[in-house]
């Protein structure tokens, strides 16, 4: 099974942590499963909203075990079960924000992988994301559900332009916020990768690093004293954290990290 670690961080300006994450092996330990969210609502409404929707998701991912051989109906199967946890997030999330008038208007954004025998099945809504980092790059293998991301598409921005765009974090997709909801899914071989890190994270860390950024920081540590496989993730989890604390850590911070 691989290694992995997470933390989560209220930040340098927030009151409330409205992000969570989980991570744990599933399916008599054959696949790992993690997942990030990040709320977003009035004073205790987000951190309802992603606590519910992480709960919800995991619940259904755990009873839909997938026995299959073939990679193609494997990864078809894993799919399906992915979309209907988004499903079941999505309505647990809206149901509860649609009988509560506390809750209302409260959504989150949903990251989610499953890594078995070699390979990475994901899904998001929104903006928190999931990288891939090798020795040789940091690749975004999420796209992002932004009004920014919109404008990079349809080339009126540049990338460079959408950093201190003030509509940055407005969101144009995300769990919770409507009856139904549309997710993207990615399959990806971990073996052509060679080995790495998967990294889901929200955007308090995004927020302040480019790729080039997130290579530096998770490969330019040099131990005098080489600590264990586990104490090392730990350690890039923490520069992490606090590289976006020490960047004016503006959100809150959530970093979960797998070694592959």
């Amino acid at each position: 099974m691989l290694l992995y670690c997470g933390k989560s961080d209220v930040g340098m300006r927030r009151k409330i942590n409205q992000d969570i994450y989980g991570a744990m092996p599933i399916w008599d330990g054959d696949a790992l499963l993690l997942i990030v969210c990040d709320g977003m609502g009035g004073h205790k409404a987000g951190d309802t909203a992603s606590k519910t929707a992480m709960e919800a998701f995991c619940a259904v991912v755990s009873s839909r075990p997938c026995t299959a051989d073939d990679p193609v109906i494997r990864s078809d199967s894993i799919k399906s079960t992915l979309v209907a946890a988004v499903k079941e997030a999505n309505e647990s999330v809206y149901k509860l924000a649609q009988n509560h008038e506390e809750f209302k208007g409260m959504g989150t954004t949903l990251v989610a992988a499953i890594v078995s025998r070699g390979m990475l099945y994901a899904v998001n809504i929104g903006d928190s994301r999931l990288y891939l980092v090798t020795r040789h790059e940091a690749k975004q293998i999420t796209r992002d559900h932004s009004f920014v991301q919109f404008l990079i598409q349809t080339g009126q921005i540049t990338p460079e332009e959408a950093k201190n765009n003030p509509r940055k974090n407005v969101i144009t997709r995300a769990i919770g916020v409507a009856s139904r909801t549309e997710v993207d899914f990615f399959n990806i071989n971990l073996r052509k990768w060679g080995s790495g890190y998967i990294l889901l994270c929200t955007d308090g860390l995004t927020n302040y690093l480019d790729n080039k950024i997130l290579f530096e920081l998770l490969f330019q540590s040099r131990e005098k004293v080489r600590p264990t496989p586990q104490e090392e993730l730990e350690k890039k989890v923490e520069t992490l954290v606090s590289f976006a604390n020490k960047s004016g850590g503006s959100d809150n911070i959530t970093v979960l990290l797998a070694r592959f």
